[in-house]
């Protein structure tokens, strides 16, 4: 009587624990859905900001290379600016060319005032290199960007792995009635569902 009441108790044991393994292959198929399209949109964004970052590099690159060619001119002002003070002060002061050298200074003294302005006058060598700065602050927010957006992807792609080792698991074990393929099921999916939840509740861990 004691062995006919075991193993009656024994089945019942058994439907009880895959009863459990098949909601739980569902439960995690769920979340492994969740987890590749959570995955696919953060690496979406990625390409974005990579691509929005090379346009900020690109910018930045140019207004230097505008930045530097100014930088240029100013030498260039100030050298026709000083030799022409030297060949005021040496020319006699009736020479008929004084007047046209005169011009052509306060013509350089212009351009250089104009390059030494401040960042508000556009063109400037002060608001080229705040114009470069920026951009070049901004590629390097993208790429802080890029690189917390591929910890994402990371994350999420190594969750849905676990998840679907997990849901295998539970199905091989379902289908076999085979309970030694279950606790790992359990064990794989359950690390696939804690990584999932750190990564979507406590992204600062990343």
């Amino acid at each position: 009587m004691a062995s006919s009441d075991a193993s009656e108790h024994r089945p019942h044991k058994l439907t009880k624990f895959f009863l459990t393994i098949s909601i739980f292959i569902t439960g995690i198929s769920v979340l492994a859905a969740y987890a590749t399209t959570m995955g696919a949109e953060y690496s979406i964004k990625k390409n974005d900001v990579q691509a929005e970052s090379l346009t900020h590099l690109v910018k930045s690159q140019d207004w230097w290379s505008d930045y530097q060619a100014h930088k240029l001119r100013e030498k260039i002002f100030q050298m026709e600016i000083d030799n022409l003070n030297i060949t005021l002060n040496q020319s006699p002061a009736t020479s008929t060319s004084a007047s046209h050298q005169q011009q052509t200074l306060s013509k350089y003294q212009s351009y250089l005032s104009k390059l030494h302005a401040d960042k508000s006058i556009t063109d400037s060598i002060a608001n080229l290199g705040d114009k470069a700065q920026t951009e070049q602050k901004l590629y390097e927010q993208s790429l802080i960007a890029s690189s917390q957006n591929s910890k994402f992807v990371e994350a999420y792609d190594f969750a849905t792995i676990l998840l679907i080792i997990g849901a295998g698991l539970g199905g091989i074990s379902e289908i076999a009635k085979n309970k030694l393929l279950g606790y790992p099921s359990l064990i794989v999916g359950g690390l696939g569902v804690i990584v999932l939840l750190l990564t979507t509740i406590m992204p600062s861990i990343l």
